[in-house]
């Protein structure tokens, strides 16, 4: 499962061996012992790759080849692909722009999406597409 966490100034992926709905179910029973709200409801989410790192084409192709129809790549700009995924955003609010988003995919989708982010996040690439 990958979960991706939205907050006022960043964007943070994870990937979880927990079953999408097991884990939702969690969370929600959580709230309601606590006498928080949570909202869950189905969505699409996206995050940002650097082009440097992958082609649109190359991640389309792969998920493609692993028969993977709810998991985009499109070219956003010049130095950047975004990823979309379909899952379930939770959060305290209806209209909350910070919660929590889960995606259940095959593993090895999860896997290779989780070795982008982590190559993307581990080195610094500048605006003018260079690595820094």
């Amino acid at each position: 499962m990958l979960k991706l966490i939205y907050t006022e100034t960043a964007l943070h992926l994870e990937l979880l061996t927990a079953d999408l709905d097991d884990w939702i179910e969690q969370r929600l029973i959580f709230a309601t012992n606590t006498g928080e709200p949570l909202f869950a409801n189905a969505e699409k989410a996206n995050f940002l790759l650097p082009e440097q790192l992958c082609e649109a084409t190359a991640v389309n192709f792969y998920l493609h080849s692993q028969g993977v129809k709810n998991v985009t790549a499109h070219r956003c700009d010049l130095d950047r692909i975004e990823i979309g995924l379909t899952g379930y955003w939770l959060s305290t609010h209806t209209d909350s722009a910070e919660g929590i988003f889960v995606s259940q995919l095959p593993d090895r989708v999860e896997s290779y999406l989780w070795q982008l982010w982590l190559s993307a996040n581990s080195h610094s690439f500048a605006s003018d597409g260079a690595i820094g």
